[in-house]
């Protein structure tokens, strides 16, 4: 019964990648230009030398794009770029002023491996800036950080796609004008649309 189970496991593992080897369909490329744009869910946090930790949430909208350069037929690595709308929110500081981020863009390296002809798993390095500022008004800097993510995309033919990511973003320690030092970090969950060239 093992060897049985264990011959039937390679069969099938053979024929699989036969399958895709041979024939993939024209969404299987992986080499090309694509945008898109998502919907983003974020749980922001910041900790500050003024003893405040707490936590905000957003739901903002963005866009994207990158260019992968297939290394194999089933893997590439990519340049991107993302800009996010809207104001994230962190968090308030324990005099009760309110961190928030806005005009956040990224700088992605992301390489890309396809699961099958239909489906590819891609990781995200980021270079991330924004403006961070407070809710009194008169505190604001600019911020960089460092972002990681995960995600799927499904192609649903050779150009039209949907993806699905998970995105954890560190920034710099940021003092603002009032004095406050502040540690921000960000979860974003996103689901979009995008179309491959």
């Amino acid at each position: 019964m093992k060897k049985l189970l264990i011959t039937s496991v390679v069969l099938g593992s053979l024929s699989a990648a036969s399958a895709f080897a041979a024939g993939p369909t024209p969404g299987s490329d992986l080499s090309g230009f694509s945008i898109g744009t998502n919907a983003e869910f974020s749980r922001g946090n910041v900790g500050a030398t003024d003893g405040s930790a707490d936590g905000g949430a957003s739901t903002t909208a963005g866009i994207n794009a990158r260019y992968d350069w297939a290394l194999t037929p089933t893997f590439a690595i990519g340049l991107g770029a993302s800009y996010s709308t809207g104001n994230h929110a962190f968090g308030s500081y324990a005099n009760g002023t309110a961190a928030t981020m806005n005009n956040r863009y990224s700088l992605d390296i992301v390489p890309t491996v396809a699961l099958s002809n239909d489906y590819q798993l891609f990781g995200k390095i980021s270079s991330i800036y924004g403006s961070a500022s407070s809710s009194d008004g008169v505190s604001s800097n600019n911020v960089q950080g460092v972002g990681y993510g995960l995600g799927v995309r499904k192609m649903l033919d050779k150009n039209l796609y949907v993806q699905a990511g998970y995105d954890l973003n560190q920034y710099r320690d940021v003092t603002f004008s009032n004095g406050n030092t502040a540690s921000l970090k960000e979860n974003v969950y996103s689901i979009g649309l995008g179309y491959k060239f």
